[in-house]
C-alpha cells in the first residue's frame, strides 16, 4: 500500500488565476534570507479563509516503510513548484495545477532535507539542494545534473578535520550572489566533526572561506578552552540554517553545543562559539561579533531555530536587529551592527557537578524576556496525574541549572523547547515575533558506560540517547525492541551504516562497534557488560516527563502561540497550540514543531 504524500496548493473558491502574480513567488526557504517567514500576498484575507479548499494533491509515490517524511518546504518561482521528495527525488511541478514538469530520481535512501536553493545569473537558473554530505546542483529548467559544477554536478562536503564522524546537511544554506553558504549536523558524541561556516563558488563549487566556529589552537576563543581539549573537541556546528543581512552584507550563524554531550570533563572552559550567535563579514568570511548564550553547555541547550532578522522603534528610531529564540525558552535581541543586546541580560549562578573532572560554567547569561515558562509546576489536571507524577520525581534533582548526574534530572523547559527547528515569523506591520513553542519538562538521565567496546556502552553511546536504555524508544526514535527478529541482521545493519529519515548513518563503525550493538539489540536482557578500566557516561533517552494518560507531567498550558512585541519584549498574547489526539478536548496544547508564516492581509498559517 503507497502512502500518500501530499504538496496541497490551497486557493479561495472562485479565485483562482491562470497566472500567478507578479510578488508571489517563494524563492528561498522561509520566506527570504531574513528568514521572516512573511508573504506579501493579501487575496487570503480573515474574511474568506474559510472557503479555502483543496485545489490539487501530488502523490511522489514512495511506499510505506520506505522513508516517509516529506520535510521539504517547497519553493515557487513563475509558477513552478520545486520540492523534494522523501528519497530526496527533486520535482518540479505546474503550481497551478499540479502537473509534475520533471522528477529526478535519487540514490538517497531518505535523509532528512528541509528545502532548496535557488540560484540564477542571466539565462543560467539552478536549484541545489544537499543530500547527505553531497551539494547537488541542477538545471531548473529540465532537473539535469549542472556537469561544470563540482564533480559533474554533485560536490562532497565531508570536511577534513582528522574527525571520522557523521555529517549532513539538512537544512537549506543562504545564497549571496555567487557564493553558497552551509553549515551542517554531525553526532553529539565524542567522534562529532569540528563545526565550521564554508563559502562555496555557485559557478563551479570551489571553496571560498571557511570559518572554524570551533577555534584552532591560538584563535580568537581558542582562550576558552583547556589547553588541550580543542584537539579533541567536536561540534559547535550551524546546523539549523542561517540569516543573512543582504544590504550589510552580514551572515548570523547560530551554533550547536560542543561535544559530547551532557559529559564535559574533556572540554573544560566556556567553549566559544559552541551555543552561539556569530556575525560574520558575508564576502570574506571575517568574525563581526558574537554572543554565547550559553557556556560549557551540559544541557544540549543547542541554538535550534534560524535567527529571524527584524526592525522595531524605540525612541522614535528604526533599529536593525537579530532575534534568537532558544530552547530555554528566552529570546535574544541583538542591535544588527554591533551585537549590543536590546534586552537586558541578567547571570544566573549554576550548581555544582559530582561527575569526575566536571567543571560546569559558574553562572550563565539569560535574557529577560521568555516565551515558555522557567519554574516546573506539579500537573495539577486530575489528582490522579498529579499523584502519580509527584512519585515519579520524587527522589528527582528539581533545581534550575543542575548539571547531569548518574541519577534523574529535571530538565525544563525540555530538550526540544521552548523553540525549536522551525523559526520565527515577522511581522512588520506591528513589528511582532509571531512563534510557536512548547513547554514541558523532561528527563535528563544519565547512565555510567564502560570504557572500550562493550555491547551496551557502544549502543548506549550511538543509538541510547534516540531509542531508549532498554530498546522502548521515545519521541525522537521509534522501539528497537525486536528490530532484528522483524528486519533481518541484513536489513538492520543497513539501516545503521546508511540512516533514513531523520537518522544520520553510522558508517563510521567499526567491525567491533557494529557488533556490539547489534548483540545488544538481539540480546538486551543481558544489560551492562563488565566495566574496563575508566567510565563514560550516556543519556538514557530524550523522553519527557508524563503522567498516568501519558500526557505532560507539568502544568498546563504544554504548547503555545505567542506574538511578541519585539519594542518592548512584552507579549501580547498567548493561546494553546495544538491538542492531544486521545484527549481532543483539553484545549491545552501540546508539543509541537515547524514554525509560521505571516501574511500582509493579517493572518498567521
Amino acid at each position: 500500500m503507497k502512502t500518500r504524500f501530499l504538496a496541497l496548493l490551497l486557493v479561495v473558491a472562485g479565485c483562482t488565476r491562470e497566472q500567478p502574480p507578479v510578488d508571489s513567488d517563494w524563492d528561498t526557504y522561509l520566506g527570504d534570507n531574513a528568514r521572516r517567514h512573511f508573504s506579501p500576498l493579501t487575496q487570503i484575507t480573515r474574511e474568506n479563509v474559510s472557503q479555502l479548499a483543496v485545489a490539487w494533491e501530488y502523490d511522489s509515490g514512495e511506499l510505506r516503510g520506505q522513508a516517509s517524511t516529506m520535510y521539504t518546504s517547497p519553493l515557487v518561482i513563475d509558477g513552478v513548484l520545486y520540492g523534494l521528495s522523501p528519497k530526496l527525488d527533486a520535482f518540479a511541478l505546474n503550481a497551478a495545477t499540479g502537473e509534475e514538469f520533471w522528477r529526478r530520481a535519487s540514490d538517497d535512501q531518505g535523509n532528512a532535507q528541509r528545502g532548496l536553493m535557488w540560484w540564477e545569473k542571466g539565462s543560467d537558473r539552478r536549484l541545489y539542494y544537499t543530500s547527505g554530505s553531497d551539494l547537488i546542483a541542477l538545471n531548473a529548467g529540465n532537473g539535469r545534473l549542472v556537469e561544470t559544477f563540482g564533480d559533474s554536478g554533485t560536490l562532497s562536503l565531508i570536511p577534513d578535520d582528522g574527525k571520522t564522524g557523521y555529517m549532513s546537511v539538512t537544512v537549506p544554506g543562504v545564497i549571496f550572489e555567487d557564493l553558497i553558504l552551509l553549515g551542517f549536523s554531525t553526532t553529539e558524541d565524542a567522534d562529532a566533526r569540528k563545526g565550521s561556516v564554508r563559502a562555496y563558488s555557485a559557478m563551479s563549487g570551489d571553496l571560498v572561506w571557511q570559518f572554524n566556529t570551533l577555534p584552532g589552537p591560538g584563535d580568537p576563543g581558542a582562550e576558552t578552552w583547556s589547553e588541550d581539549a580543542l584537539d579533541r573537541a567536536g561540534g559547535a556546528n550551524v546546523w539549523t540554517g542561517m540569516a543573512l543581512d543582504d544590504e550589510r552584507g552580514i551572515l548570523f550563524a547560530p551554533t550547536g553545543s560542543a561535544t559530547p554531550d551532557f559529559y564535559g570533563a574533556s572540554r573544560p572552559g566556556d567553549n566559544l562559539y559552541a551555543n552561539s550567535l556569530v556575525a560574520i563579514d558575508v564576502r570574506s568570511g571575517e568574525l563581526l561579533w558574537h554572543y554565547q548564550v550559553v557556556r560549557h553547555d551540559l544541557w544540549d541547550r543547542d541554538n535550534p531555530s534560524p535567527p529571524t532578522l527584524v526592525q522595531l522603534r524605540r525612541r522614535g528610531e528604526l533599529i536593525d536587529a537579530v532575534a534568537l529564540t532558544t530552547k530555554s525558552g528566552h529570546l535574544y535581541l541583538f542591535e544588527s551592527e554591533t551585537g549590543e543586546s536590546l534586552y537586558a541580560i541578567a547571570e544566573e549562578p549554576t550548581l555544582p557537578s559530582t561527575l569526575p573532572g566536571e567543571i560546569v560554567a559558574p553562572s550563565q547569561p539569560v535574557s529577560a524576556v521568555a516565551f515558555s515558562r522557567q519554574a516546573f509546576e506539579l500537573t495539577n489536571r486530575t489528582p490522579e496525574a498529579r499523584a502519580h507524577v509527584a512519585d515519579v520525581i520524587r527522589d528527582w534533582d528539581l533545581r534550575r541549572w543542575a548539571p547531569p548526574k548518574v541519577g534523574t534530572v529535571l530538565i525544563y523547559p525540555w530538550y526540544d523547547g521552548g523553540a525549536e527547528w522551525g523559526g520565527s515569523a515577522f511581522d512588520p506591520e506591528d513589528q511582532r515575533l509571531i512563534l510557536n513553542a512548547q513547554d514541558v519538562a523532561g528527563i535528563l538521565k544519565l547512565t555510567e558506560v564502560p570504557v572500550g567496546f562493550s555491547n551496551y556502552g557502544t549502543y548506549m553511546l550511538h543509538c541510547g540517547a534516540c531509542h531508549g536504555e532498554k530498546l522502548e524508544g521515545n519521541e525522537t526514535g521509534p522501539s528497537l525492541t525486536d528490530a532484528i527478529e522483524r528486519l533481518g541482521y541484513s536489513a538492520v545493519i543497513d539501516l545503521i551504516r546508511k540512516g533514513a529519515g531523520r537518522m544520520p548513518g553510522f558508517a563510521q563503525l567499526d567491525d567491533a562497534q557494529m557488533r556490539g550493538v547489534l548483540r545488544y539489540l538481539a540480546r538486551p536482557e543481558r544489560g551492562q557488560d563488565p566495566p574496563t578500566t575508566e567510565v563514560g557516561y550516556a543519556l538514557g533517552g530524550y523522553t519527557y516527563l508524563r503522567d498516568h494518560e501519558n500526557l505532560p507531567g507539568n502544568t498546563p498550558p504544554w504548547g503555545t502561540l505567542n506574538s511578541i512585541d519585539l519594542a518592548t519584549g512584552k507579549i501580547e498574547w498567548k493561546v494553546p497550540f495544538g491538542n492531544y489526539p486521545s484527549h481532543p478536548d483539553l484545549g491545552h496544547g501540546a508539543v509541537n514543531y515547524g514554525g509560521p508564516v505571516v501574511t500582509a492581509s493579517g493572518l498567521i498559517f
